[in-house]
């Protein structure tokens, strides 16, 4: 598992860009008031060589509860940038 705190959106970018299939990234100290912890994993069909399914699930903790979560999320078309905005500024908060 990879740790990251108080990232850049551009960093948790490159670091769900380079896990492996069904690996987790965790990112602490997100959101625009700092309390928020993402929890990344990667699908589990992704294959480095092909980037057809270079996919991430998002999983959003608030003081240790859900609050939010994604279905797949494409990492490197805009997607994942346009969820973390979206995070950040804890718009349309919801639990699928």
């Amino acid at each position: 598992m990879n740790k990251l705190v108080r990232p850049t959106f551009e960093e948790i970018i490159n670091a769900a860009d380079a896990l492996l299939a069904d690996k987790e990234l965790v990112v602490t100290e997100f959101g625009t008031n700092n309390d928020l912890e993402l929890h990344i994993w990667k699908d589990g069909e992704f294959e480095p060589e092909e980037d057809e399914s270079n996919m991430v699930h998002i999983v959003t903790l608030q003081d240790g509860e859900a609050v939010d979560d994604t279905e797949d999320t494409y990492v490197t078309d805009g997607s994942l940038y346009d969820e973390l905005v979206r995070i950040n500024e804890y718009r349309d908060f919801e639990t699928l």
